[in-house]
């Protein structure tokens, strides 16, 4: 039994100047963000830290807010990235794996807003499909306030809380945010191909969402006895465990379960977690963090860019100066995916794992792959620490090599119309 407070009145106990961290993505707080253009103009200077806000809320476009109130985007979805630039919306540019660290670092949090599920009979709610920070950030609030909300599902794992560690429940009951999954097309099937075939059974997967990632999944249909240690879990992978790919038999971190920090897809994928014990979710701190990846089991990590230049250096949150997204999880899982589970003699052998950019070798503007990023583009992974890239031209494997080997392998799987201007430039900026 649990005692639901008044909106008003948790609203009224949040003292000016409060630093405010919101729940993300499918867990996030709907009635507070609806209602937070209001609540800035009563309080005195909020800080509100949020990531990947499901739709353009009033707080997030109103330019007179910008005196009382301050956002921190730590990931930007379509509709808050073309806010990034507005006075009270800033984008908070760090890897996943130290998002509450960061968020801790700038100072103390003096309320934690997230949403839960129904409290079970034994007086535990679930943070729900989110826990990239929310349960670390709860432990060191000054208060927490959940909406419960009986369409969040409860998720094993580190989402679970007593309801005596929780402040203040407010009740609600709305629809998860959902995303439509993106069609492959011939070209992202090509691509996705060329990626499986360098997954080996047995192996420890992270892949995002998106065309080529969705084709992945259709790709891996052959392979047997994978497991998932991911950012984020989508349908997907859901698919892949219900045909019987997907099975964390060989995993060597919390083995024969599907492991990651959030979930993101359709009403099916929430349904899927409810009271599932084969799923669990965990901090990015840790399910990013650099211990847990290499101990995993030949830990593969497939991830897309917007552009790579051809030295490696690969940009996968902005054009230009312009923010997409953000870096999320791309570093940490690429970089530490190398030095997974591997020995002298498996790493001779490529028995490890790998970290993977699939991109297309064209979009609409051009080129992915080019002599130089856009003046502003973000690095996301640098060149010193980048492995694999694959187009549907082929495989790059840039790690161990030199600038020149590297250009010239780049220019091998750019679209064979660019590929003479690419060599030009790079006999013009003397790589080769």
């Amino acid at each position: 039994m649990v005692f639901i407070s008044k909106m008003a009145e948790v609203l009224a106990r949040i003292p000016a100047r409060s630093r405010i961290v919101t729940a993300m993505a499918a867990s996030e707080p709907l009635e507070f963000l609806s209602s937070l253009h209001e609540t800035a103009r009563q309080k005195e200077k909020l800080r509100v830290f949020c990531a990947n806000p499901s739709k353009d809320f009033p707080a997030l476009s109103d330019d007179s807010l910008g005196d009382c109130l301050e956002i921190s985007a730590m990931f930007l979805s379509s509709g808050i990235a073309k806010k990034a630039i507005r006075h009270q919306v800033h984008y908070f540019p760090h890897s996943l794996s130290t998002w509450t660290k960061n968020i801790l670092y700038t100072g103390p949090v003096d309320v934690f807003w997230g949403s839960c599920s129904v409290p079970d009979r034994n007086g535990f709610v679930s943070l729900g499909p989110s826990c990239c920070y929310e349960s670390e950030i709860a432990l060191k609030a000054g208060m927490v306030v959940l909406e419960i909300n009986p369409q969040i599902p409860f998720v094993f794992g580190s989402p679970i809380m007593s309801v005596n560690s929780v402040d203040y429940f407010v009740e609600t009951d709305h629809p998860l945010p959902t995303i439509t999954r993106e069609k492959p097309n011939e070209i992202s099937r090509k691509i996705a191909d060329l990626v499986a075939d360098l997954i080996p059974n047995g192996a420890t997967l992270q892949f995002g969402i998106g065309a080529i990632p969705n084709a992945l999944a259709d790709a891996l249909l052959s392979k047997r006895e994978l497991g998932i240690h991911t950012e984020m879990i989508n349908d997907s992978m859901v698919d892949l465990l219900k045909a019987g790919v997907v099975t964390g038999n060989r995993k060597t971190l919390i083995a024969n379960k599907m492991v990651g920090s959030f979930a993101l897809g359709s009403k099916e994928l929430y349904d899927f977690l409810h009271e599932n014990a084969g799923v669990e979710l965990h901090p990015s701190s840790f399910v990013n963090g650099r211990t847990a990846l290499r101990q995993s089991h030949r830990m593969f990590s497939v991830n897309t860019a917007v552009e790579v230049d051809f030295t490696g250096q690969v940009c996968s949150e902005s054009v230009g100066h312009r923010e997409l997204s953000g870096v999320g999880g791309a570093a940490d899982t690429h970089v530490n995916a190398q030095l997974s589970e591997v020995n002298l003699i498996a790493f001779f052998l490529r028995q490890g794992g790998a970290g993977i950019i699939a991109i297309s070798s064209m979009s609409r503007a051009g080129s992915k792959i080019v002599s130089a990023l856009k003046p502003g583009a973000k690095v996301s992974i640098s060149r010193n620490d980048v492995d694999t890239i694959v187009t549907e031209y082929g495989v790059a494997r840039l790690r161990g090599k030199s600038v020149r080997e590297r250009v010239l392998e780049m220019i091998g799987i750019a679209h064979p119309d660019v590929r003479d201007q690419l060599h030009r430039e790079a006999v013009e900026f003397n790589y080769i």
